[in-house]
C-alpha cells in the first residue's frame, strides 16, 4: 500500500503536469486566434464587411423588437 508521502508526491506531479498542459493549450489557442485574425485582416475587406453586417443585423433586430413591444401596448 502506497504511503501518504508517495500519494502526495504523485498529486504534486499531477498538479504540475496539469499546469504545464494548460499553459501549452492556452498558448496554442492564443496563437490560433492571432493567426485567424491575421488571415481575416489579410482578406480584402472581409473583416469590415462582417462587422458591417453584424451592425446592420443588430440594428434591425433592435428595431423589430421595439416595433413588437410598441405594437403590443
Amino acid at each position: 500500500m502506497p504511503s501518504v508521502t508517495e500519494r502526495n508526491a504523485r498529486l504534486d506531479a499531477l498538479v504540475e503536469a496539469t499546469k504545464a498542459w494548460a499553459t501549452q493549450q492556452r498558448a496554442a489557442l492564443q496563437h490560433r486566434v492571432s493567426s485567424n485574425k491575421r488571415i481575416l485582416q489579410g482578406r480584402t475587406g472581409s473583416e469590415r464587411l462582417a462587422q458591417s453586417t453584424v451592425r446592420a443585423v443588430s440594428s434591425l433586430v433592435v428595431d423589430e423588437i421595439d416595433a413588437f413591444l410598441l405594437a403590443s401596448d
